[in-house]
């Protein structure tokens, strides 16, 4: 299994571009090979957004690439298995937040950035995420989108208790801008990763919140259908814009390739 990496970022209008994302593969044998992947988007508003999302970006790969060596250092490497991808996933993140909330204490700065990651690999994507940059599987063949990712905001904790109802609310929109959690939070809860089988013809769309502003599943899937693959991540960027998006927008799309 193989794959096609697209990307998009831009400030859309905003003074400074606080999103950061980043992708790389893993070669482990002739067969084999792993792909990274991450949004990061600073927090709107807080100080030092887009330092912290490219920090927490920078970090996560450090992180990552050190727990993922004694695989690779293997005389004849083999991609670690589900449990211990998601086990280093975990881990990761919650190096991350150490180092992060580390350097926010000392320089008394007062934000932190999302991070939304993961890794495919062995007909398998792993997700983990801390904050509401989301992360789509997509099935083609079976027009399915399938957000993978938690949402951890205010509007989505609502909706799942029932105190809102609307998506498209001014009052679900307002408490969007909330997170309940993030990297660099001081009540930072460990997120937990997650395993998802993928198909060929599956698509993995990862980006900020700004990237997607209200649209729903079935207009994320229009744009992934509608249009060459190359095409996609614009076509997602500028429907939400004309729908009132202003915020900064990152998104990374995975494209299974057959070898």
């Amino acid at each position: 299994m193989t794959g096609q990496i697209y990307s998009l970022i831009r400030k859309n209008g905003r003074a400074e571009n606080q999103d950061y994302l980043f992708y790389e593969k893993k070669k482990f044998n002739d067969n084999e090979e792993m792909t990274v992947f991450g949004i990061c988007d600073g927090m709107g508003g807080m100080e030092q957004g887009g330092q912290l999302s490219r920090l927490t970006a920078w970090t996560f790969g450090a992180y990552f690439s050190q727990k993922i060596v004694p695989f690779l250092a293997k005389e004849n490497a083999v991609i670690p298995k589900r449990k211990e991808i998601r086990e280093i996933l975990e881990n990761t993140m919650e190096s991350v937040q150490r180092t992060i909330a580390a350097y926010i204490k000392k320089h008394r700065i007062s934000g932190g950035s999302t991070l939304t990651a993961g890794v495919i690999c062995k007909n398998s994507l792993h997700v983990v995420n801390a904050g509401d940059s989301p992360c789509y599987l997509i099935d083609m063949k079976n027009d399915a989108v399938i957000l993978v990712s938690n949402v951890e905001n205010y509007a989505y904790e609502g909706l799942a208790k029932g105190i809102f109802t609307n998506k498209k609310s001014p009052e679900f929109e307002r408490a969007s801008s909330y997170l309940t959690n993030y990297i660099g939070a001081k009540d930072f809860r460990k997120p937990e990763a997650h395993s998802y089988q993928i198909f060929p013809g599956n698509r993995v769309l990862a980006g900020s919140d700004g990237l997607f502003g209200n649209l729903d599943e079935e207009e994320i899937l229009t744009a992934a259908k509608d249009l060459p693959e190359e095409k996609s991540l614009e076509r997602i960027a500028r429907r939400s814009v004309s729908m009132g998006e202003t915020d900064n927008q990152s998104g990374v799309l995975w494209v299974w390739k057959n070898r």
